[in-house]
């Protein structure tokens, strides 16, 4: 199939990882890069920019739109999927209808335009989602809500995500891997009050944990270890690779049922230990291929059981890698699964 893929193309982000497995799965790929110039700009920019997201509109600064067409126009594609296409406006995927009467218009969103978050940047997306053909969604309770505003078809994927073979696979503790992000528990991701107090509660209860990402000082403790900067690509799989055991969080403003995490910390042949929701136990049984907590408590009375069952927690996260593999969670079986149902 030739394609045209459009989204945030950063080297080692999830949306790459999404491209690349399309390519490898024999489709032949152009891809659009839709990454912000933002932090380029000047302060002025930079400020009229934010004010306009906060009252939910998402300015193209990068030309997307013009860039979209101008390049959809000249391939022809079959397909043209984009990912969190937050400044596609109504009217670009207007022309691409009429002018590309035969291509299908794909949008994946990773995130939640309803939830929590509100309305932020979204306005421009939420008013095209009648004129794309499909669109994948990771939440069921998305599927309901872009119908109301005029999804021609939507789907959940289930998982919304998958690993990178290449990259979310084990790796060994080297002295080197385990003196930047060596721990007995350890969280890599973004900052979230709930996620520091469990993170503060096991280490209250003398759990050695560590923090990778670049968190608020006034969140951290002395008893927590901490490497203050965002990973990704090979180096998350080394920082995951690194933990005993890798904690998954959910962001509940976001309306998380599972997350990327809940799929690349078992194919990093890590133990899992995530809170429970019913899409992580559909994807990993619990006590036999990861384990959830559903509390504070719960998850520092896990956290102590499995560090000092060392067997027991090997046998899981070897499972959790083993289930990975079984039920096609890499992103060449996602990708292929998600394509097909969006052109049949």
């Amino acid at each position: 199939m030739r394609m045209l893929y459009c989204g945030q193309l950063t080297a080692g982000n999830t949306c790459s990882m999404r491209k690349d497995a399309l390519e490898h799965l024999g489709n032949a790929v152009t891809a659009l890069d839709l990454t912000s110039t933002l932090a380029r700009r000047g302060p002025l920019t930079r400020l009229a920019y934010r004010s306009a997201w906060r009252l939910g509109w998402a300015p193209d600064l990068e030309r997307c739109n013009e860039r979209l067409i101008d390049l959809a126009l000249d391939i022809q594609p079959d397909a043209i999927w984009i990912d969190k296409g937050v400044s596609i406006t109504a009217r670009t995927l207007v022309r691409l209808r009429r002018e590309l009467d035969r291509t299908r218009l794909i949008h994946y969103n990773p995130d939640d335009p309803f939830g929590g978050f509100g309305y932020a940047g979204w306005r421009t997306f939420i008013r095209a989602i009648r004129e794309y053909d499909v669109h994948i969604v990771p939440r069921r309770a998305n599927v309901e809500e872009y119908r109301r505003h005029g999804a021609r078809r939507v789907f959940q994927a289930m998982p919304a995500w998958g690993y990178a073979e290449d990259v979310h696979r084990p790796l060994p503790r080297t002295p080197e891997a385990v003196r930047c992000f060596g721990a007995d528990v350890g969280f890599v991701g973004s900052f979230e009050t709930d996620r520091a107090q469990a993170m503060l509660e096991l280490a209250r209860n003398a759990v050695q944990v560590r923090i990778v990402g670049p968190w608020p000082a006034e969140f951290l403790d002395e008893r927590m270890l901490h490497t203050p900067r965002a990973v990704m690509g090979d180096e998350y799989a080394c920082a995951l690779s690194s933990f005993k055991i890798a904690l998954g969080f959910l962001r509940k403003r976001n309306r998380d049922r599972h997350t990327s995490r809940s799929i690349e910390i078992p194919a990093c042949g890590v133990f899992m230990l995530a809170e429970r929701s019913d899409e992580h136990l559909s994807l990993f049984e619990e006590g036999l291929e990861a384990e959830y907590f559903s509390g504070i408590d719960e998850l520092v009375d896990k956290a102590r059981f499995y560090l000092a069952n060392d067997r027991a927690r090997e046998r899981i996260a070897a499972a959790g890698r083993l289930r990975c593999e079984r039920s096609g969670y890499g992103n060449m079986g996602c990708m292929q699964r998600l394509l097909m149902q969006a052109v049949q």
